[in-house]
């Protein structure tokens, strides 16, 4: 290769990796630029789309009602499963701080049951009760630090809960 053909090699490869590294690929982007304008507020913004986009209705939503009627649906289903969990634990372990994470289960699954039924008649319970239902997730949560227990699966049921809670709560915020 002559030095002509060299240089040009070497400033077309430095070009590319300029072009590569000055214009990163975009990540935790949706396809649905609603679910994109909701999930950039809620606390995680790549698990709200991955969430989102986990239902095939996220992908032919436009409308915001639409969206937070699947995401509230979303959030009970997931807490209620989540519910279920803590029930059989608590079948097999019998302990008090379990014994409160049951209970406080029952009020998430209520919250996010309530939003979704107060969405056509008044959003701004909707958006109310969307919100408060992280606080039965966190207050599982400190029932098993206060008794100084870790339980892998539940803490992260309540993080679950916390992210539906975000989502439920910013996409009926402008509702």
């Amino acid at each position: 290769m002559d030095f002509q053909g060299h240089h040009l090699l070497v400033a077309l490869t430095f070009s590319l990796l300029f072009l590569f590294f000055h214009y990163p690929l975009p990540t935790n982007a949706s396809t649905n630029k609603l679910v994109d304008s909701v999930c950039e507020k809620t606390i995680n913004s790549g698990d709200c789309i991955n969430a989102l986009e986990s239902d095939p209705r996220t992908a032919t939503t436009s409308e915001l009602k639409d969206l937070a009627k699947i995401a509230l649906q979303m959030a009970v289903a997931n807490s209620t499963k989540s519910k279920a969990y803590i029930d059989d634990l608590l079948n097999k372990n019998h302990t008090e701080s379990i014994k409160k994470c049951s209970f406080w289960y029952g009020a998430v699954v209520g919250s996010f049951g309530s939003g979704l039924e107060e969405l056509d008649e008044d959003a701004l319970t909707a958006n109310y009760d969307a919100k408060v239902a992280a606080d039965g997730a966190n207050n599982c949560e400190n029932a098993l630090a206060s008794a100084g227990v870790q339980v892998p699966s539940i803490s992260t049921r309540n993080k679950y809960v916390r992210l539906y809670s975000s989502i439920g709560f910013e996409v009926t915020n402008d509702l």
